[in-house]
């Protein structure tokens, strides 16, 4: 005789590919982050268009830092944290904000929008199965 175990409901795969994608755009900005910090030890002329000595590391430690908390995010979103999707969503749409910032300035080149459309389609897939995270969906 075979007991039954309580059924839970599965994790849309789509919740997961966006906790993945997550954790791979965190681990690029993790890299970006540490190579501005360690600008810190160039000498200012030679930092040329970046900026100066203390403008470089300080965007390095904001990348950082948004990077643990996308790691924490994504983490959360697996675990079925409501908190945690929403904070994705308001950190996705701070980074996008700040990416277009970026283009329409000119600091950053088209290269940007790779990330733009990257953070918008996770965040689709989170909004996407919203349902899920309040206990919803199955």
């Amino acid at each position: 005789m075979t007991t039954r175990r309580p059924s839970r409901p599965t994790r849309p795969g789509a919740v997961t590919a966006a906790a993945v994608m997550t954790l791979l755009g965190a681990f690029g900005m993790t890299l970006v982050g540490a190579g501005l910090l360690a600008l810190r030890s160039v000498a200012p002329e030679e930092l040329g268009e970046l900026g100066s000595r203390t403008a470089v590391p300080a965007a390095g430690a904001a990348i950082l830092l948004t990077a643990a908390l996308a790691i924490a995010g994504a983490i959360g979103a697996l675990r079925r944290r409501r908190g945690a999707m929403v904070g994705l969503l308001a950190l996705g749409a701070a980074t996008t904000f700040g990416c277009v910032l970026a283009l329409v300035y000119q600091v950053l080149g088209p290269q940007v929008i790779v990330a733009v459309l990257w953070i918008g389609v996770g965040s689709a897939l989170l909004w996407q199965h919203r349902a899920w995270f309040s206990g919803e969906g199955s």
